[in-house]
């Protein structure tokens, strides 16, 4: 079966079914924690879910960042991203992000995206190491630490420490 992909409905069942989602494929509670912080905060700028037989099975989150120079408010970090472990290695979370920033790319007010995680997998999502654009995350993330422009000239003017939501601030991981 191939999975639904859309926005996440603002009522109950999507929200409490997401948090679901990223207790099963962390195995933990710090990123549903995260994910309700953000929601909390107002700072869940947009949400994607995947979806089989009327069951969530995969979300992916994107929350607001700041930049040290050029920031204009409008760039975004991706996480957490979770896909149910019976439905992992199915390119599920790779269809969720290129859905999703497809969809930004479409809305045209996001300049760009980061993420920090793993080069290689990211890379097939078009993200390249945000060093090379003069931007660094306060994880110490290297290459790891990703931007892509979702528009043209979207990381030009753009420099140093990149700052994630305060969610992120409260992880202890």
């Amino acid at each position: 079966m191939t999975p639904v992909l859309r926005r996440l409905r603002p009522g109950p069942q999507d929200l409490e079914a997401t948090l679901a989602v990223h207790r099963a494929a962390f195995g933990r509670d710090d990123e549903a924690w995260l994910l309700q912080r953000l929601r909390e905060a107002g700072d869940n700028t947009l949400e994607w879910l995947a979806e089989a037989d009327g069951q969530v099975i995969g979300h992916v989150a994107y929350s607001p960042i700041r930049i040290e120079q050029g920031d204009d408010g409008r760039a975004l970090g991706l996480a957490p991203v979770g896909v149910l472990p019976a439905w992992q290695r199915r390119g599920i979370g790779r269809a969720l992000i290129d859905a999703s920033l497809a969809a930004l790319r479409q809305d045209g007010q996001t300049p760009l995206v980061v993420v920090l995680g793993d080069p290689a997998w990211y890379a097939r999502s078009g993200f390249t190491p945000a060093s090379v654009a003069g931007l660094h995350d306060i994880y110490g993330g290297g290459d790891a630490f990703m931007a892509q422009a979702l528009r043209p000239n979207g990381l030009d003017g753009r420099r140093g420490r990149v700052d994630y939501a305060p969610a992120f601030d409260l992880l202890t991981e």
